[in-house]
């Protein structure tokens, strides 16, 4: 009997000391550093990640980008970046900014594909990606957020002040801690609109204007003068975009 209650004993102590263990793991502090730690561990996982049945076609890849498709401003900041750093006036200290935006940018992607396209994943690659992410993705993605906005201050005047979207990290922040089941369907089928049909994403109709959202009347002044027959459906894809 005493050996009954002995064993009862350890096993509820066993039990809430992996309770504690989960409840510390799923709310770790988070910040940059935590952030590169968990990119790290989360690398070799990306070459497995595969959306199955989303995309018919995919747009073609920009270097330092893995999971550019999930957002074509993303992909046109990316890329100007890279071409700035083929200037002469290029510099080692914008080489590495560069460098970390890229990081952080395929990262954050890398959360998103967690928290918005998982049914899309083979079910082992969505495990190994709960491992590591657990319940932080919002906490990841706002440290990222915050961070890639301190190195977009970083870079040289010129090359800042030129960016097509230096925009895109906030939008995709508030996709991935909205928890918003409307807003990760309206993401899927404006991917869908642009992917589905196209060999890339310039071939769209109003991909003019892509990147072009500024917080201010971006949108609302690229589709005046680009698509002025279509204005408000310009506006409203560039908005969503």
């Amino acid at each position: 009997m005493k050996l009954a209650i002995i064993a009862v004993l350890i096993a509820i102590i066993v039990f809430q000391t992996l309770i504690l263990i989960k409840k510390y793991n799923n709310n770790i502090e988070m910040n940059i550093e935590t952030v590169y730690n968990l990119e790290r561990e989360s690398r070799p996982i990306y070459k497995y990640i595969k959306l199955k049945n989303l995309f018919k076609k995919y747009p073609e890849a920009v270097k330092g980008l893995k999971f550019g498709y999930i957002c074509p401003g993303a992909m046109k900041t990316v890329e100007y970046l890279n071409k700035a750093l083929e200037r002469k006036t290029a510099t080692k200290t914008q080489a590495e900014v560069t460098r970390k935006i890229r990081i952080l940018t395929d990262f954050q992607f890398f959360v998103e594909i967690y928290q918005i396209y998982r049914e899309y994943l083979d079910e082992k690659v969505r495990m190994e990606m709960m491992k590591l992410i657990k319940n932080n993705g919002c906490k990841i993605s706002k440290t990222i957020t915050n961070e890639i906005t301190r190195l977009f201050g970083e870079l040289p005047k010129r090359v800042r002040e030129n960016i097509p979207d230096d925009f895109y990290h906030i939008r995709h922040n508030t996709l991935v801690c909205s928890k918003s089941k409307t807003l990760a369907k309206e993401r899927i089928e404006l991917l869908k609109s642009i992917y589905g049909s196209v060999e890339t994403f310039s071939n769209h109709g109003f991909s003019g204007c892509h990147g072009r959202r500024d917080g201010v009347s971006g949108c609302r002044s690229c589709c005046q003068n680009k698509y002025s027959s279509e204005y408000q459906s310009c506006v409203s894809e560039c908005m969503d975009f």
